[in-house]
């Protein structure tokens, strides 16, 4: 047999030898043709202005997630494993102060229960207090004010057996 030599295929065709053979456009098509495609993040630092582009746009995201996380919100909080969120408005001469319990995800996982919280808010002149019980998802209070202020303090405390404070939390609110 012509096409087998002890047994063993023999391949006339050699790549290798052609491509030697072929021009340096053929060759330059076959380089572009059988390249791999680079890879997601290789693509996007494939060049200086995409790499600074895609580095400052991970610095901006970093950046953000850090100075939210440092600022915060004012007006949430947690006392004793209780996530509270106040909200504020004033409406003919009183403030409204609403001040919910909720529960985060980090809660549920270590199967936090709700506990009684000793609620005080005011503006420096005047104040109100409650009691929002383990039942209770919310509370609702009123306190005079013969203007609208600009913010003020609620403060949600943990009350301990013998009348002191556990845990305490003090959260800024906007005045709508």
């Amino acid at each position: 047999m012509e096409t087998k030599d002890k047994g063993q295929v023999v391949f006339y065709y050699n790549r290798e030898r052609r491509l030697e053979n072929a021009s340096a456009d053929a060759r330059f098509a076959i380089e572009r043709h059988t390249a791999r495609r680079p890879g997601f993040l290789r693509a996007l630092v494939a060049t200086r202005a995409l790499a600074s582009l895609f580095f400052a746009l991970l610095f901006m995201i970093v950046a953000v997630f850090v100075v939210g996380y440092i600022q915060g919100t004012k007006n949430e909080g947690s006392v004793a494993g209780n996530a509270v969120t106040a909200t504020a408005m004033w409406f003919e001469g009183h403030v409204y102060v609403t001040v919910k319990r909720s529960s985060t995800w980090l809660d549920r996982v270590r199967s936090a229960k709700p506990a009684m919280l000793e609620i005080r808010t005011g503006d420096g002149l005047e104040y109100s207090t409650g009691i929002m019980q383990v039942a209770e998802a919310d509370i609702r209070l009123r306190f005079q004010a013969e203007t609208r202020p600009a913010r003020i303090a609620v403060i949600a405390t943990l009350p301990g057996p013998a009348g002191e404070n556990i845990d305490s939390v003090e959260l800024v609110v906007p005045v709508e």
